[in-house]
C-alpha cells in the first residue's frame, strides 16, 4: 500500500466514527458526561459530595418523605447506588428516615437542616456553574434549550 493513504479498514472506521457522532444520544451523552466532571470538581471540595448525591438530596428536599422506591424512578438511579448514596446522605446527617407509617417494610426520606442547607448552597453553585457552562449560548438558546428538553423529558417520562 502507498505510503499515506489509508487503507479500506481505515476508511470504513473513521466513517463509521464519523457517523456515530452525529447521533443525537451520543452527543448528549458527551454534553452530560462533560457536565457533570466539570460540576463534581466544584461540588466535590465545596460541598463533600458529588452530582448524583446532590440529585437525591434535592428531591428528598423537593418531596419530604419520599420512599425509596419513588426515588428510583425518579433519579432513574439503580437500586444498589441509590442505596448507597442514601446511606451516605444519612450519615453525613443530611438526610434521616423514618418508618413508613402505612408499611413497616419501606422508609420515607427527609431531609434535615443540614440537608436543606446544603440543598440551598448547592443550587446557587449549581446555577453558577451551568450558567458558566453554557455561556457561549445566548439567553434565547438556553431558553430555548431548557423548553426543548423539557418537552422531551415530559414525553419519555409520559411513555414509561
Amino acid at each position: 500500500m502507498p505510503a499515506g493513504k489509508p487503507s479500506a479498514t481505515r476508511k470504513a472506521k473513521v466513517s463509521t466514527e464519523a457517523k456515530s457522532a452525529y447521533f443525537l444520544t451520543f452527543k448528549l451523552d458527551l454534553i452530560k458526561t462533560e457536565m457533570i466532571n466539570r460540576a463534581n470538581a466544584v461540588y466535590r471540595p465545596a460541598c463533600g459530595v458529588d452530582v448524583r448525591s446532590l440529585r437525591v438530596l434535592r428531591l428528598i428536599c423537593d418531596s419530604p418523605g419520599i420512599t425509596a422506591t419513588r426515588l428510583k424512578e425518579l433519579t432513574l438511579i439503580e437500586k444498589t447506588m441509590l442505596s448507597k448514596l442514601m446511606a451516605d446522605l444519612i450519615a453525613r446527617k443530611l438526610v434521616r428516615r423514618t418508618i413508613h407509617p402505612d408499611d413497616a417494610r419501606h422508609f420515607e426520606l427527609w431531609p434535615t437542616e443540614a440537608g436543606l442547607s446544603m440543598r440551598v448552597a448547592s443550587d446557587e453553585l449549581g446555577q453558577s456553574l451551568e450558567t458558566e457552562m453554557l455561556s457561549m449560548l445566548s439567553a434565547e438558546e438556553r431558553e430555548q434549550l431548557n423548553h426543548i428538553v423539557d418537552k422531551l423529558v415530559a414525553v419519555f417520562r409520559e411513555s414509561r
